[in-house]
């Protein structure tokens, strides 16, 4: 990730510079140290970079068709600790639930299903999203809950499993778009994509300081890419499936 790189970076530079012989070298990694840190945290150039991972999916638009199913996959979560359930849940959890919420209500007769792992906490993924999905008005008899799956791969295998042959919607975050659906489509299904969570904003001006919001999202950009290129090469997505 960007900055542990920048920080290894200037540490390395720093053992360096301690040395007459390897002094150059500390000043060369510094230089690359703030040359990383300016361009990920630097939103003209960071978003060149960000912008065409989130908007390889146009967002989801109705159809006449109707609609089965949507998936929304799962983020993470805490539980416990006297939070309200919206602190419990991350913000990209949320995002996508509410998303899943909005497609839901355009196609009367559907279902949500609700993907996630217990990750050591007191309660589930899949009960914290169910519980605010009620919260905010969805019958529980809509509600599909699946408890178990740890990552990606295996929602998509969970779902295909279960509802192969349905018309389904996939929800998640616009950076993690491309990655899913190449693994729902090794699977063997064919969802109708609707990212959300989009954290790419269009830049009008150079005349702008270095941020960490845009820091974060070099790092999430860069989490997809190496988490596209794992799934790559363990043959979880196939070259037909990109």
């Amino acid at each position: 990730m960007p900055l542990p790189m920048v920080l290894l970076l200037l540490g390395w530079a720093l053992l360096l510079l301690l040395r007459n012989k390897t002094r150059w070298f500390g000043v060369l990694f510094m230089l690359l140290a703030t040359a990383l840190l300016f361009v990920a945290s630097y939103a003209p150039l960071s978003s060149r970079l960000t912008g065409p991972l989130e908007r390889q999916f146009a967002s989801y638009q109705p159809t006449e068709q109707p609609i089965d199913y949507i998936a929304v996959l799962g983020s993470s979560h805490v539980s416990g600790g006297g939070l309200p359930l919206t602190s419990e849940l991350k913000p990209a959890g949320i995002i996508r639930l509410v998303e899943g919420i909005r497609i839901y209500r355009l196609n009367p007769g559907s279902k949500l299903i609700f993907t996630g792992y217990h990750g050591g906490e007191q309660e589930s993924y899949t009960d914290k999203i169910v519980e605010l999905a009620v919260a905010l008005g969805v019958p529980t008899e809509d509600i599909l809950p699946f408890t178990g799956p740890k990552d990606t791969a295996d929602e998509a295998k969970l779902i295909a499993e279960n509802f192969s042959g349905a018309k389904l919607v996939l929800v998640t975050s616009a950076s993690h778009m491309p990655r899913a659906m190449g693994l729902f489509r090794t699977a063997g299904l064919a969802p109708i994509p609707a990212p959300t969570n989009h954290l790419t904003r269009p830049v009008h001006s150079y005349w702008l300081f270095p941020t960490a919001d845009t820091l974060a999202r070099s790092q999430n950009w860069l989490y997809e890419q190496l988490g596209l290129l794992w799934s790559q090469l363990t043959g979880q997505i196939k070259p037909t499936a990109q």
